[in-house]
């Protein structure tokens, strides 16, 4: 809800937050690139960016221990004007993340393991993207919110087969911030919006 209310238009309240270490990390990662955001006790205001509103962060983002933040937010910056850096604790830097270079790559994108061992640190060189149909080995909700994020950014459709559904909390929320996203048998399919 963090990620997808910095990229929206206007304000997004979260309530019910669960303000463990993984969501703080995706605040501040947000937060080094210009979104406003607010805690207060169990609420958070976004004060969204809009898709091209984000900002060339002073250095590095810390997903501290967050496989989530590190695989869905390198689904949004390798659309980016900017380059960025993004690491972890040590125990993210040695998660896999070739599930989701591999598929943004055939996007277009620019996204490399800093150590050649296929784990954080990355660089993603922002880019423009096209739409895929990524059929994926694994059902990973992971793998597939990265892909339609990306997908939000790209010239034309963007699919993800997976070999049956996984969680699909990123589609229902993605589509109440207006997003079109479908569902056919296990595919989900994102077109880019204009906001």
């Amino acid at each position: 809800s963090v990620m997808f209310g910095s990229i929206a238009k206007g304000t997004t309240e979260i309530t019910h937050f669960l303000s463990g270490a993984d969501c703080l990390s995706t605040i501040s990662c947000f937060q080094k690139m210009g979104v406003s955001i607010e805690i207060s006790g169990d609420s958070v205001i976004v004060t969204g960016r809009g898709l091209r509103g984000l900002k060339k962060p002073s250095d590095t983002l810390d997903c501290g221990n967050s496989g989530t933040t590190t695989r869905l937010i390198s689904g949004i910056l390798a659309a980016q004007d900017f380059d960025v850096t993004l690491t972890g604790d040590e125990s993210i830097r040695k998660r896999p993340m070739k599930r989701i270079m591999e598929p943004l790559s055939l996007m277009g994108a620019h996204i490399t393991s800093i150590n050649n061992n296929g784990c954080a640190p990355l660089s993603i060189s922002g880019t423009k993207l096209h739409g895929i149909h990524y059929t994926s080995q694994v059902a990973s909700a992971q793998i597939k919110s990265s892909i339609l994020l990306a997908g939000l950014y790209a010239e034309g459709e963007t699919k993800v087969t997976e070999p049956y559904i996984s969680r699909n909390h990123s589609e229902i929320m993605l589509k109440y911030f207006g997003a079109d996203v479908r569902t056919e048998g296990t595919t989900a399919c994102i077109a880019p919006p204009q906001e």
